[in-house]
């Protein structure tokens, strides 16, 4: 492997993950009760930060094109048609993730809104985070034109994905984005921030997935034959 593809995908993942270990283990040091060197909170940020580091560098250096896909804003370049509801509502989501995960120490530390998962609920999660956030570089694998916005890429020469993950499931990023947000509050101890975070982004998604696949079936030729053939969303043959 090249340096810079090595360096650009290692720069991506500590870019990113040290905005979470921020808004995470910060107030866990600050909160009453809390502690400064939280276990559970630093397992978080390594597990999840090594899979995507070595996910991004697989990405920069093999397929160059899928990795620059996903470094784009959650806002579209201009000119790329991206639904002003689709922008408005990502940015929003993005300020409640920032959020959510201030909440997720105050809670595991000093408010306890319900009792804490036992073992057994936590390792589960953990194991949740693990797959979900290897779904995002798998997903990604597959589909160069997975960008973090809804855009028009026709004259990227858009076409349908159905192989990997895509050939199972028509939305792995966003089940990826359930599997870590509800794992990540059952590993580190907080019923209530699974609760709060899996019911704003349920209802986050559902919206995202209408405007997403609308603008898909009107602009990208064979969406809606494959819509018929992979009915899951999220969960295979199910939803």
């Amino acid at each position: 492997m090249r340096p810079k593809p090595i360096v650009d995908g290692l720069l991506a993942a500590l870019q990113g993950h040290l905005i979470v270990a921020t808004l995470l283990l910060v107030p866990a040091g600050l909160v009453p009760g809390g502690t400064w060197l939280w276990p559970k909170g630093v397992g978080f940020v390594g597990v999840s930060g090594a899979i995507a580091a070595a996910g991004n560098v697989l990405l920069a250096s093999l397929r160059p094109a899928h990795f620059a896909a996903r470094q784009q804003s959650v806002v579209a370049p201009k000119g790329r048609r991206q639904p002003l509801l689709d922008a408005v509502g990502s940015v929003g989501l993005l300020m409640f993730g920032g959020a959510w995960l201030v909440f997720l120490p105050l809670d595991v530390f000093h408010l306890r809104l319900l009792p804490e998962p036992d073992a057994p609920v936590s390792i589960a999660g953990g194991l949740s985070v693990i797959v979900g956030a290897a779904l995002y570089p798998l997903a990604a694998w597959e589909n160069r034109f997975a960008t973090p916005n809804v855009q028009d890429q026709s004259g990227q020469g858009q076409r349908v994905i159905d192989t990997g993950i895509y050939g199972v499931i028509r939305h792995p990023i966003y089940a990826a984005n359930f599997l870590v947000a509800g794992g990540a509050a059952l590993w580190l101890g907080s019923y209530a921030a699974a609760v709060i975070g899996l019911g704003v982004l349920a209802v986050m998604t559902v919206g995202r997935i209408i405007i997403e696949e609308a603008h898909l079936r009107a602009n990208l030729p064979g969406y809606a034959d494959y819509a018929r053939r992979v009915r899951g969303r999220l969960i295979p043959f199910l939803l």
